[in-house]
């Protein structure tokens, strides 16, 4: 079993930039079967109001359930597409390049993603770069698949949206 604490620090590092964990919640498949944890780390806990603004940003999830990567691709594919609209039409190709990171994950296993304003945004499986989309436009496009207008899960958007108490 995963000790969250541990893998939900405080305080990470991103491209030299400090950022603070702005909220955790409980991470669900088919809104009832736990698979772990997830978390939002911003320099501001403040920029959760505007979670899609132009600022380094890193979400960081936990599992304490094994899940094939295929998964991840068929989840990331059908939400992008869904909050994209017409827009995932044109940027499939870059997404499907991207998702191509995604590996089998295990108990213990946890996922970065992490947006930086002039880079784009990289996949880390476990502190290991599995692949990067170095379009910035496209890469907080990614968020939606979390914090879209149809999310993944409501109550982890919700959740992660909420600044956690102290």
């Amino acid at each position: 079993m995963v000790n969250a604490t541990e893998q939900l620090p405080s305080q990470l590092t991103s491209e030299k930039v400090a950022l603070s964990r702005c909220s955790e919640a409980e991470l669900k498949a088919f809104r009832w079967i736990h698979v772990g944890y997830a978390a939002v780390y911003l320099q501001s806990c403040d920029g959760l109001n505007d979670i899609f603004s132009e600022t380094p940003k890193r979400l960081r999830f936990v599992y304490e359930k094994s899940i094939p990567a295929k998964a991840f691709k068929e989840a990331s594919e059908e939400y992008l597409k869904l909050n994209l609209g017409q827009q995932f039409e044109g940027w499939r190709a870059s997404f499907a390049e991207f998702n191509q990171g995604y590996r089998d994950i295990k108990d213990g296993d946890y996922y970065d993603l992490i947006y930086t304003p002039k880079q784009g945004l990289s996949l880390f499986l476990n502190d290991t770069l599995m692949t990067k989309l170095d379009d910035p436009v496209k890469g907080l496009a990614y968020f939606n698949i979390w914090f879209g207008k149809e999310p993944f899960s409501t109550d982890l958007k919700r959740s992660l949206l909420s600044p956690q108490k102290p």
